[in-house]
């Protein structure tokens, strides 16, 4: 039993390509303004925000690649970055169409 679970173990560490492994991080996504209530600034500085977070995460994903080029890429955390920087840009865009709308 012990020499299974020690060759599993062993077999886990040569195969697993985690991003945390590689030293792959992504941060967490900027919080959005109320297109209804924001303030052009405030409009602004999301529209930053939101644009650092896209770099970050591209420069999270390039992490991704080249990590997995020594064996295999870490597909699930690649697919979920790329979702999650997809909804926060959907996101803005709603809300910058809100905030348009009432500034004329």
């Amino acid at each position: 039993m012990k020499t299974a679970l020690l060759f599993a173990t062993a077999l886990l560490s040569l195969t697993a390509t985690s991003a945390f492994a590689a030293g792959c991080e992504q941060g967490n996504p900027p919080a959005l303004v109320d297109g209804a209530t924001a303030s052009q600034e405030q409009m602004a500085e999301a529209m930053k925000a939101v644009k650092a977070y896209i770099v970050s995460t591209e420069e999270y994903q390039a992490c991704l690649e080249a990590a997995g080029k020594g064996g295999k890429m870490d597909m699930e955390a690649y697919n979920k970055s790329a979702a999650r920087m997809e909804a926060l840009a959907a996101d803005f865009n709603k809300q910058l169409k809100t905030f348009k709308a009432r500034n004329g």
